[in-house]
């Protein structure tokens, strides 16, 4: 049953590509719109497939860096894996870590965990919201706490420390001492 009051259903194939409006071609002005599925992924290009030539390539398949819009959703490499509004920066985006949320441009700069957590190239003490909290205790450990005094070349004889070279310097005269007894 053929109903001709609707203009776009006919018989005719206006585009050339073997389907007309009444099998389900979706466009039978372009013959690129069909209802081949040329790559057999599932997808024809009237359901959406923006490549039939390519099964990696249609509405369910995952955005990829590659320069292809990979989901057909009309954006190419919009990847952004974590979800956090920022892709990735291979793919043209400023998130340096796409699989985590937590960074990305917007987060503020964690001081003590060396992430560069606000993607900025810099991490810790050498970001500059951390400048307040900089390694000023010469331990080389980006920290301002002097963890262990016994571990350092103590350099200014603060209390509680003593130069490493102390005990040596001890057992050698009273060697020497020993020895002049001796004599």
């Amino acid at each position: 049953y053929f109903d001709d009051s609707y203009a776009d259903m006919n018989l005719d194939d206006l585009d050339g590509d073997v389907w007309t409006t009444c099998d389900g071609d979706c466009d039978d002005d372009d013959a690129t719109a069909n209802l081949d599925d040329g790559d057999a992924d599932g997808y024809t290009s009237c359901d959406g497939d923006c490549d039939d030539g390519d099964a990696a390539v249609n509405p369910d398949a995952p955005e990829e860096c590659d320069g292809i819009d990979n989901d057909c959703d009309g954006n190419t490499d919009d990847v952004d894996a974590d979800g956090d509004g920022h892709p990735h920066e291979d793919c043209g985006g400023d998130d340096c870590d796409d699989e985590d949320a937590s960074i990305n441009p917007d987060e503020p700069e964690v001081c003590d965990d060396d992430i560069d957590n606000d993607c900025d190239g810099d991490i810790d003490f050498e970001d500059v919201e951390c400048d307040d909290t900089a390694d000023d205790d010469d331990d080389d450990d980006d920290d301002s706490a002097l963890d262990d005094p016994d571990d350092c070349q103590c350099r200014n004889n603060q209390a509680g420390t003593r130069p490493a070279a102390l005990p040596a310097l001890l057992t050698a005269a009273l060697a020497i001492l020993a020895i002049r007894r001796r004599r």
